[in-house]
């Protein structure tokens, strides 16, 4: 079975430079997706029937089973949990106060007196979502520990297309599912700007290391 599972991936792998992508983006950027990030939207694309059939059961246990086979599959794909300047489009920049907790790491990262941190949140081409980890002790975007990338989120707007560097968190499983189709008409629309196809949005946790401006 796991044998077959790499053959599963690898075939995923193979056709990723074929993925169907959104329509919107310009030409340009779509040429600058490599076939890692390619892949990775495949295989994710291939989680969405299963997960929306899930999220619409209300049945906390399927929900979680569709998660953790999407996380070992992504595992089994990027064994690091890293990413390298994949093509991205921003969605949102949040600036949030530091709380002022001192720690007794003495890393630079750590031990940086930041009065803001940033959360970036930046969309795939297929829909995925890179958010800034919420969790206390991954990295993050501060005005002085990481001044370069924070004076770079500072130049973008929504829509900015960038290229992003950093990893992936909480190994792989999603942070939302986000369903906009609910066939109930009294049901909460939670991503309300999509719909159709591309009404399931997937939210990744994620820490960010570099990011430059591709495109305005």
């Amino acid at each position: 079975m796991r044998h077959l599972k790499k053959i599963l991936i690898a075939g995923i792998v193979c056709m990723a430079p074929t993925a169907t992508f959104a329509e919107n983006w310009p030409s340009d950027v779509m040429d600058a997706i490599d076939v890692k990030q390619a892949a990775f939207c495949n295989l994710v694309e291939s989680y969405k029937e299963k997960a929306k059939e899930a999220k619409l059961s209300e049945n906390m246990i399927k929900q979680m089973l569709v998660s953790q086979e999407q996380s070992d599959d992504l595992k089994a794909l990027i064994r690091d949990r890293m990413f390298e300047n994949w093509v991205a489009k921003v969605k949102r920049v949040d600036v949030m106060k530091s709380s002022g907790e001192t720690t007794n790491d003495t890393s630079d990262d750590n031990n940086n007196n930041d009065q803001y941190y940033v959360m970036l949140t930046a969309e795939l081409s297929c829909g995925v979502q890179l958010v800034s980890s919420e969790s206390t002790d991954d990295k993050k975007i501060g005005d002085k520990s990481t001044p370069i990338l924070y004076k770079q989120l500072a130049k973008v707007s929504k829509g900015t297309y960038v290229l992003v560097s950093g990893e992936f968190k909480n190994d792989f499983k999603p942070t939302q599912y986000c369903i906009d189709d609910d066939p109930d008409p009294e049901a909460k629309k939670t991503c309300p700007e999509f719909t159709g196809e591309d009404s399931i949005k997937v939210d990744f946790a994620t820490t960010y290391d570099t990011l430059v401006i591709f495109k305005q």
